[in-house]
C-alpha cells in the first residue's frame, strides 16, 4: 500500500471516529431576548405559537393537550411596595433537552412563548450570539453582559446569572475548586433597564 493510499485511509478514518459515525446534533444559537435558532429555523418569544414550535421541533402538535397549568403567584411591586397577585396559564414543551414555556394572564388558548431553557445535551450543540458555548469553562460572562439594571441578578458563588435587561441568563456548576462549567441558557422576556 502506498503511503497516498495510507494517508487517505487514515484521514478517513479520523473523520469517521471524530464525528461519531454520522451523529446527528441539533444546533441551538441562543439570541438574548429574542429567542433560538433551532438548527435553521427560528423560535422567537412572544411570537412563535405552540403549533409553530412543534412543527419546527419535528415533534406532535401539543397545541390541543389538555396539559396546561394554573399558576397562582403574590409578591410585591419593588417600586410602589404594593403586594401584588395573579394567575396564569402556563404549558410546557419538552424536547431533548430544551424547555420551551408559554404562557398568558388571561387566555389559556392564546399561550405566548416567554421562555426557552436549554441544558447541557450530548446531542445538542447550543451557543449563543455572543460567543458562549454549553460547556464552557469560567466564561467572562459580565464582559459581555455587565449588570444594567436592578433586575440583573447574580449568585454570590457566580453560578446563576439572570440577566432581566439582556433576556438570557445562564447557570454554571463547580467542576472543581476554582473551575466553573456553563451547564445552561435560558432566553426570556427583557426587563427595560429603568
Amino acid at each position: 500500500m502506498t503511503f497516498k493510499k495510507s494517508a487517505l485511509i487514515l484521514m478517513f478514518l479520523l473523520i469517521i471516529l471524530t464525528t461519531g459515525f454520522g451523529q446527528k446534533y441539533d444546533i441551538v444559537k441562543v439570541i438574548a431576548g429574542k429567542g433560538i435558532v433551532f438548527n435553521k429555523d427560528s423560535i422567537i418569544i412572544e411570537k412563535t405559537n405552540i403549533k409553530k414550535t412543534c412543527k419546527i421541533l419535528g415533534i406532535k402538535d401539543q397545541s390541543n393537550s389538555d396539559e396546561i397549568l394554573i399558576s397562582q403567584w403574590s409578591g410585591f411591586d419593588s417600586e410602589t411596595l404594593e403586594d401584588t397577585s395573579g394567575t396564569e396559564w402556563i404549558k410546557e414543551i419538552k424536547y431533548k433537552s430544551l424547555l420551551f414555556e408559554f404562557a398568558s394572564e388571561n387566555d389559556k388558548d392564546n399561550l405566548k412563548l416567554r421562555w426557552i431553557k436549554i441544558k447541557n445535551d450530548s446531542l445538542i450543540k447550543t451557543y449563543t450570539a455572543t460567543g458562549f458555548e454549553i460547556g464552557d469553562k469560567n466564561p467572562n460572562i459580565l464582559a459581555i453582559f455587565p449588570i444594567a439594571s436592578k433586575h440583573d441578578y447574580v449568585s454570590d458563588n457566580g453560578l446563576t446569572y439572570n440577566l432581566y435587561s439582556y433576556g438570557i441568563s445562564f447557570q454554571l456548576e463547580p467542576t472543581d475548586d476554582k473551575n466553573k462549567r456553563l451547564t445552561e441558557i435560558s432566553v426570556h422576556y427583557i426587563i427595560d433597564s429603568q
